[in-house]
């Protein structure tokens, strides 16, 4: 985006107006959010029916035909054995299920790497409380071919298409097993002219890319570019816990990271700017948009999520602007993603490769070797260590190399 953002004031909100087509046609008003994980304190005031969104958040989750969120955690039993055996694994009660309903919320994406933490039997609980709350849901399944199945509505006479989709790691369905869909251009493509033909408006909503990262990965941005020139119309990513930038490519629009939208957690707090995020609120035509606007928000210390007042919101949108700006210039584009490596080098990756050589092979700690091998086999942790060699022999690594 080189133009400046247009702030304006909507529904007693602070939003960033992207895009607006003066049509007079048939239009579906959709929400979409990024990861939803009411863990501990937000899982306690929602089941104590406390507010978590702010009034003009909650009422905009009402005035929308259609609103989307991922949910990060299965909803099911404690006493369920989990991936690890260590017993660790994010999980939710599932009286959750319809609190989401009562918050205005539609369908859920469960293509995550955190569906199956509590095996198969975790993800058939969670799907079955969903349809007992009249939730919609998809991107996970009894097998593949279930978890690949679009989420489809109509609103207005439009027939909408969302097609979810994951990183893969360990949460990923085979051909008889059950689990999330997955990402994978070289799968995912041939798929997409099919479903233009079939949905009016089609989104890509996607689970990928690297954590706390604020420029997504030369892998990411080539893989969104394609879903539009694909024929995708728009493509919604999260799981990066952190916001990224959002660029008109082609045909469409694409929002790389939306951030967290309610998540509880000591590890990702630790982190810079885990407490921001941004709904995508959109009037979809016929293979158009006829409106595209975000609306920022952070979670409080109260466990609550509030709009932004004026100092917070020229924060975000400045720095919505800076993160932006790289995608289309290819020079500051890799400039800014190998800043993003070097922080992630220095304050995770550097110690994983510590670790490795100490307990990977030790056969009394399979466990950490099953999570530690999924850093090799997953696309995008697989990426990191790829990016990390490249630079330390191009002498790029550390933060005095940095022009």
């Amino acid at each position: 985006m080189k133009e400046p953002l247009k702030k304006m004031r909507w529904n007693d909100l602070n939003i960033i107006h992207l895009y607006e087509k003066n049509e007079v046609s048939p239009a579906a008003d959709i929400l979409i959010g990024g990861d939803f994980c009411p863990l501990r304190n937000y899982e306690t005031r929602l089941l104590r029916g406390d507010r978590i969104f702010s009034d003009s958040l909650s009422r905009l989750f009402h005035q929308h035909d259609f609103t989307l969120v991922n949910l990060e955690a299965p909803l099911c039993a404690p006493a369920l054995p989990t991936m690890s055996r260590l017993g660790f694994g994010l999980r939710c009660d599932p009286r959750i299920a319809k609190t989401l309903k009562a918050l205005g919320i539609d369908a859920v994406g469960l293509a995550n790497n955190h569906i199956l933490d509590y095996r198969a039997e975790g993800l058939f609980q969670t799907m079955k409380t969903l349809e007992q709350a009249s939730l919609l849901h998809a991107g996970a399944g009894r097998n593949l071919e279930d978890a690949e199945r679009p989420l489809e509505t109509i609103c207005n006479g439009l027939r909408i298409g969302i097609w979810i989709l994951a990183e893969k790691e360990l949460n990923c369905a085979g051909e008889n097993t059950p689990g999330s869909s997955f990402f994978s251009p070289e799968r995912n493509l041939p798929r997409i002219a099919g479903m233009r033909e079939k949905y009016d408006f089609l989104i890509i909503y996607l689970h990928a890319g690297h954590e706390f990262t604020s420029t997504p990965s030369p892998r990411i941005r080539s893989a969104c570019r394609a879903f539009i020139d694909a024929g995708a119309d728009l493509v919604i990513g999260h799981h990066p816990h952190v916001i990224q930038g959002v660029e008109q490519y082609g045909n469409g629009w694409i929002a790389y990271s939306l951030g967290n939208l309610v998540f509880d957690s000591d590890y990702v707090a630790a982190y810079p700017n885990t407490d921001r995020g941004f709904l995508v609120s959109l009037a979809a035509g016929r293979h158009h948009l006829n409106r595209l606007t975000l609306i920022p928000y952070k979670m409080t210390e109260n466990y609550t999520v509030e709009s932004l007042d004026e100092k917070d919101f020229s924060a975000f949108a400045s720095g919505l602007q800076e993160i932006s700006a790289p995608l289309r210039e290819d020079a500051a584009f890799q400039k800014a993603w190998e800043r993003n490596i070097r922080f992630r080098w220095e304050t995770e990756y550097r110690q994983i490769l510590r670790d490795f050589s100490r307990n990977f092979f030790n056969p009394d700690n399979s466990d950490y070797a099953l999570r530690t091998g999924n850093l090799f086999t997953c696309p995008t942790h697989l990426e990191m260590f790829q990016e990390i060699c490249r630079m330390h022999l191009e002498g790029k690594l550390n933060r005095d190399s940095e022009s």
